[in-house]
């Protein structure tokens, strides 16, 4: 049996899909990324209490091995706070707290539904899916890249990633080493192809290169069609133990 919520009567939390669907029109779905699916899971599990910055960024993506910034935690919960406004929130059920935290407005009404596995994923089905994600501005344009990458980096927008996460032969094979940059090696994704792509894919590795000491591999990648860019900066190639710092960006369209 898989747990989903319905709030307010209007939206629909699928926790497991991590999608939101607007009960009045049922083909509005919202996709959040991850940790806003778990931001709002945790938030509805506290329902009627605070979560602090602290607790959510703990409970989010540090038991998971994460280690995040602030940054992160506001960026999600804005990824949250959008995504339920284009489900049908007219008013944000998200309260901050100053200075303490998040929780849930008062008068929000929480209903658990339970299901079988395969009735859950039937209902989940939907033609139209898209995602509506909000991220500091990049003014560069899109350039379509893999997206195998892409899933990890859904995890957390600047994150440390362990190398049992990133150590697999799919993940090498889907780059070739583009260039150097000071101490850095670039490696872009194997559908940077043209001259264009391979000068937006500088651009986004560009504002790294005073950290080329300590991260020399640099990979850069993203989402094939949609407008976000990825760059992943580690100390060690990846065919050795090594750690990585990863950083994505979401283009304000």
């Amino acid at each position: 049996m898989h747990k989903h919520y319905i709030i307010n009567g209007l939206v629909e939390f699928h926790p497991a899909a991590s999608t939101l669907r607007d009960l009045n029109n049922p083909d509005r779905v919202v996709v959040l990324n991850s940790p806003a699916g778990r931001c709002l899971l945790l938030l509805i599990e506290r329902v009627g209490s605070i979560v602090t910055q602290q607790e959510c960024m703990d409970i989010v993506w540090q038991r998971r091995g994460m280690l995040v910034s602030p940054n992160t935690y506001y960026q999600n919960i804005s990824i949250l706070r959008k995504g339920l406004k284009k489900v049908g929130f007219e008013t944000d059920p998200i309260v901050t707290i100053p200075r303490i935290g998040l929780t849930l407005a008062s008068d929000t009404q929480i209903t658990i539904k339970e299901m079988q596995p395969q009735a859950e994923e039937e209902e989940c089905a939907a033609p139209d899916v898209y995602e509506e994600t909000v991220a500091p501005t990049v003014s560069r344009n899109r350039f379509w890249l893999s997206g195998a990458l892409g899933l990890l980096l859904m995890l957390a927008g600047v994150s440390v990633i362990s190398h049992n996460l990133l150590h697999d032969s799919y993940f090498v094979d889907g780059y070739r080493f583009a260039m150097k940059m000071g101490e850095c090696q670039l490696y872009f994704s194997r559908d940077i192809e043209t001259q264009r792509d391979r000068d937006k894919a500088l651009a986004y590795a560009a504002p790294f290169k005073d950290q080329c000491a300590n991260y020399p591999w640099v990979y850069v990648s993203g989402y094939i069609l949609l407008p976000r860019a990825s760059v992943i900066r580690c100390d060690r190639p990846m065919t050795e133990p090594n750690r990585c710092m990863s950083d994505y960006f979401i283009e304000d369209r």
